[in-house]
């Protein structure tokens, strides 16, 4: 079906044609007896994704996200967040990703008895946060000041992680495109134009980068 477009229902001489587009994901590489002629027609577009520790500066944005839809479609009280509550959360490891961030989200808002969350309502989060010691777990290495930008809402780029180091070129590029999508909400021939790239350039690298536009 992917070859030609056509499918053959089970039962029936005839085949019709369908249009349809197809997502596969993983979190792990694919095996090596994996099928190569299908590992080559669902790879045509390749998207990686960050894990959630390593961007937790889209943890404000999508934890407030994941309230509103929470409120849309669960039929739960509408809630905001504090930024005492966000620090908590982007100082986690989130070994779960966004699935972890949005089910402590949905426990949280059916515990908690006010308008807005704050960092008691996630007491375990800064426990295992301080005192884990799984690898999966770890904290990201996101200075305070850093954090405080981003609860801010300041644009700003951090060139040198928590140990001291310069960060990889690729993460600071990240950060700059991140920026400047925000910046030009969304507008992605003005973002090319100021970037002094063209299109395609910008989208390849939102490829290459792991970006996604919709967070």
């Amino acid at each position: 079906m992917l070859a030609t477009g056509e499918v053959r229902p089970v039962g029936l001489n005839g085949s019709y044609s369908v249009d349809v587009r197809l997502i596969a994901t993983t979190s792990r590489p694919l095996p090596e007896d994996f099928n190569p002629g299908l590992a080559e027609r669902i790879a045509s577009t390749t998207v990686t994704i960050p894990p959630l520790r390593e961007r937790s500066g889209d943890i404000p944005a999508l934890a407030r996200h994941l309230l509103q839809r929470l409120a849309d479609h669960a039929g739960i009280r509408a809630l905001s967040i504090g930024n005492d509550a966000l620090a908590v959360l982007m100082r986690y490891g989130w070994p779960g990703n966004v699935r972890q961030l949005a089910g402590v989200l949905f426990r949280a808002t059916l515990q908690c008895e006010n308008s807005s969350l704050t960092a008691q309502d996630f007491p375990h989060i800064a426990t295992q946060s301080r005192y884990t010691n799984r690898q999966t777990d770890f904290a990201p290495t996101m200075s305070e000041a850093r954090s405080e930008q981003v609860l801010g809402g300041q644009p700003s780029v951090t060139l040198y992680s928590g140990d001291g180091h310069l960060r990889p070129l690729e993460e600071i590029e990240a950060d700059i495109i991140r920026l400047a999508i925000g910046h030009y909400r969304g507008r992605m021939t003005e973002v090319a134009r100021r970037l002094g790239i063209g299109r395609s350039t910008l989208y390849r690298k939102l490829g290459e980068l792991g970006i996604d536009t919709a967070a």
